[in-house]
């Protein structure tokens, strides 16, 4: 790979291999970082910079300090360079500070500027020694900005200040990061990356390299530069699933032990689609649905919906709102899981029910209620979110039916990749391209008003429209599709891949 600059940052996916103090923590958060994080190249940073950073830090009423530890030289630039803009915007005068006097001095500011030396553990140790974390982690909170720039860049990492999981690391083209799982992010020397809450953005004239790392090799490479933003919830969620070998090369097989699935293409429900949901879940005056509107961004409220399901006969149909993690796993919101006999996924963004749900609390309860016989269903991103592998988990938009970082789905059905409002938006060549890509999985994309009825191994089709199955052991002829269509009364086995009928 050609040399980017000669100091980079390595993000670590909290991966027990990578750094044990992290194998405590399997979820990612995916609110990124509090505040703004603003990370620079190691020589002269751009006037773009500076003023980025005074936006970031209150524009006018910034209230701004450059922290030195060991670097009084590289200090003294960057002091200069803030002065000039804050005289501009008539702000307050940055402040020069030493680490030790920074404590005191923290509480009132709205942004810093660290830097530190060559002698890494010279600075880890001030760190600990005046306990400065606390004060970051508050300034970020409020919000404000920490701003790094080049062997500084160690200082938001895991042996300091611990904002990211972040190593500062020499870079050249002979030496390759020896460690699995990673996301390296090389700035050439005037670049400037700006990380908000999860936004990876690049500010200036240069540009921010990002490199996923397996097993010593590049993966994947990005140029970040302009006006194009990455996620950083997605980077690292694709290392973490590379490390641990996600999409498996032989996944599960598709097979519903207990209870059923029902999933809903979009686009409007089959007829009496409610009335036999509230049937699989218990029956009328028993079934206790549980709903998910939390797809939508924001939230929708959707009473509405509750209403459906009690008029179709369900004893109970409640809407759990909550996305954090804390919310998801409050007492009351896994007491309510607990008493579910079915669960219900609305439409909006799949990503956002991943973000919610995967490696809390509630996941496993949410697979009790298949264990108990209950139902699981869900329309459009409710019913994407079912399969193993996750079509159009992209964050900016969901164009692409494949998107690193967010290809695991909820999994109630293994072994399948299933897409929505197949027919209406043309989406068979997107199908056939992800089989190209992960030809182990089977394909399923669901049209409008539609919906499969999944039980054991056996699918039933319901609705207006067709169910398209994707087969990539299934041998066709030159003209021919490279698909098998079922419309409603047709039935298929998942784990034979075979049509049994296609009409009752």
């Amino acid at each position: 790979m050609k040399l980017i600059s000669r100091w980079s940052v390595i993000l670590l996916v909290f991966l027990g291999a990578a750094w044990p103090a992290f194998a405590q923590t399997p979820r990612i958060d995916p609110a990124g970082v509090p505040g703004a994080l603003f990370i620079c190249g190691d020589r002269d940073v751009s006037a773009a910079a500076f003023v980025r950073f005074f936006e970031l830090a209150g524009g006018a009423k910034a209230k701004v300090a450059v922290i030195h530890a060991h670097d009084e030289k590289s200090a003294a630039t960057v002091l200069e360079g803030l002065s000039m803009h804050a005289k501009r915007l008539d702000a307050a005068a940055p402040r020069l500070l030493t680490w030790k006097d920074a404590k005191a001095a923290l509480p009132e500011l709205t942004g810093v500027w660290l830097i530190a030396g060559n002698d890494r553990r010279a600075w880890e140790d001030e760190v600990a020694t005046n306990m400065l974390r606390a004060e970051c982690l508050a300034l970020l909170k409020r919000p404000g900005v920490v701003a790094v720039s080049g062997r500084a860049s160690a200082l938001i990492g895991p042996g300091a200040l611990k904002l990211l999981p972040v190593v500062d690391h020499a870079w050249s083209e002979k030496k390759k990061p020896f460690y699995d799982g990673v996301v390296t992010i090389q700035l050439t020397p005037d670049a400037a990356l700006e990380i908000r809450g999860r936004t990876l953005s690049a500010v200036g004239p240069g540009a921010t390299h990002l490199v996923h790392w397996s097993k010593g090799d590049a993966v994947r490479s990005v140029k970040l530069e302009g006006k194009t933003n990455e996620d950083l919830t997605a980077w690292l969620r694709a290392a973490r699933d590379r490390s641990e070998n996600f999409p498996p090369a032989r996944p599960e097989v598709p097979f519903v032990e207990k209870g059923m699935l029902v999933i809903v293409g979009g686009g409007g429900s089959p007829d009496n689609l409610y009335t036999k949901f509230v049937e699989y879940a218990g029956g009328a005056g028993k079934a206790n649905i549980v709903i998910f509107p939390t797809a939508s961004e924001p939230i929708v409220k959707r009473e509405s919906l509750a209403v459906l399901f009690k008029k179709a006969g369900a004893k109970k149909a409640t809407l759990l709102y909550g996305k954090t993690q804390a919310e998801v796993e409050s007492k009351e919101f896994l007491d309510t899981l607990k008493e579910a006999t079915g669960l219900w996924f609305d439409g909006g963004r799949q990503w956002r029910f991943v973000d919610c749900y995967e490696n809390t609390k509630a996941l496993p309860l949410m697979f009790d209620v298949l264990n108990r016989g209950g139902v699981i269903g869900g329309t459009s991103a409710g019913a994407t979110i079912q399969g193993d592998y996750l079509a159009r988990g992209g964050v900016f938009n969901n164009v692409d039916i494949r998107y690193e970082g967010y290809e695991r789905g909820l999994g109630f059905l293994k072994g399948v990749a299933i897409d929505q409002h197949f027919t209406q938006r043309k989406r068979h060549a997107d199908m056939t391209q992800l089989m190209k890509i992960h030809p182990q999985y089977l394909g399923i994309g669901i049209d409008e008003a539609t919906a499969l009825v999944v039980k054991g191994s056996i699918a039933d089709v319901i609705g207006k429209g067709k169910v398209h199955f994707y087969d990539t052991n299934r041998k066709f002829d030159k003209g021919e599709s490279d698909y098998e269509a079922l419309s409603a009364g047709g039935r298929y086995d998942l784990t034979a891949r075979k049509i049994l009928s296609t009409e009752k």
